[in-house]
């Protein structure tokens, strides 16, 4: 019998045929992209017919934004379903770039991602104390300074570098702080350097690796968009239901931009006398 096919067998095509680089590009953690395909697919079943009462459309629906003329990735009534099939076929991809990577010869990106979120996670709580000082200044500068960065690697470099010299003078509070391991503030500039040293992530890798990253990166870049395309087909039907609207949005992404505003306006908020 033939084997039967897999998301990713189904998606392999596409995504190889879609155009951009092979580069990774997206705003948010893998593991919080996948977890928000699956919201997101949620509000597309939820929401894609209008609510209708007596003959009246009382609600909008998601069909109501879909073009049978617009371009690109299309709103239909299947996205919510492609949306989970590339969700699995994404997973799918990473294991077998995981899989293909020579741990001796594996990129310092991955590894550099989480050494910055563990400095950043624990220099939030350790400034957290209720007292506005220098350090939370330099925390909400340095948030704000990287906000934007791409998924680069000299933008990841220069992340680390930074937060890093903030963490030193408090290496010794960090110390075991919620599990933090230390050694990662030395980790942290031999990542920088390591990433300079191969300025794209695939760079150190073997063919195989490469070949895999790239229908990774290609998959992922399907299925971000097809997040995308829900996200702004909510943002428009449901423009007079804001409480709709914020059911589809990035939890992880909102939560970002309100502690980068509740830290600026402690910066910026006069010292009492």
């Amino acid at each position: 019998m033939p084997k039967a096919k897999t998301d990713l067998d189904l998606w392999m095509k596409e995504a190889l045929d879609a155009p951009g680089n092979d580069e990774l590009s997206i705003s948010v953690p893998l593991h919080v992209l996948f977890g928000e395909a699956v919201d997101v697919a949620r509000f597309h079943k939820a929401y894609w017919k209008p609510e209708v009462k007596d003959g009246k459309v009382v609600r909008r629906g998601l069909e109501m934004a879909a073009s049978k003329n617009k371009k690109g990735n299309a709103l239909t009534a299947k996205t919510g379903e492609e949306i989970l099939s590339l969700q699995r076929a994404a997973v799918e991809a990473g294991t077998c770039y995981l899989l293909a990577v020579d741990p001796k010869k594996a990129s310092p990106f991955e590894r550099g991602q989480l050494v910055l979120d563990e400095i950043t996670a624990t220099l939030e709580w350790l400034f957290d104390d209720g007292v506005e000082d220098e350090n939370d200044a330099r925390l909400a500068k340095l948030g704000q300074a990287h906000a934007g960065d791409p998924s680069t690697a000299d933008a990841l470099a220069l992340a680390l570098d930074d937060y890093a010299a903030l963490a030193a003078p408090q290496r010794e509070a960090m110390d075991g702080l919620g599990g933090f391991d230390v050694a990662m503030l030395d980790e942290a500039a031999e990542l920088a350097a390591a990433l300079r040293a191969h300025p794209t992530q695939s760079a150190a890798l073997g063919e195989k690796a490469r070949e895999a990253l790239v229908v990774r990166n290609k998959v992922i870049g399907l299925l971000s968009a097809r997040i995308s395309t829900v996200r702004a087909a909510a943002r428009f039907v449901f423009r007079d239901r804001p409480e709709i609207v914020r059911e589809a949005t990035s939890t992880y992404e909102r939560r970002r931009r309100a502690e980068a505003k509740r830290r600026a306006k402690k910066v910026d908020a006069p010292a009492r006398l």
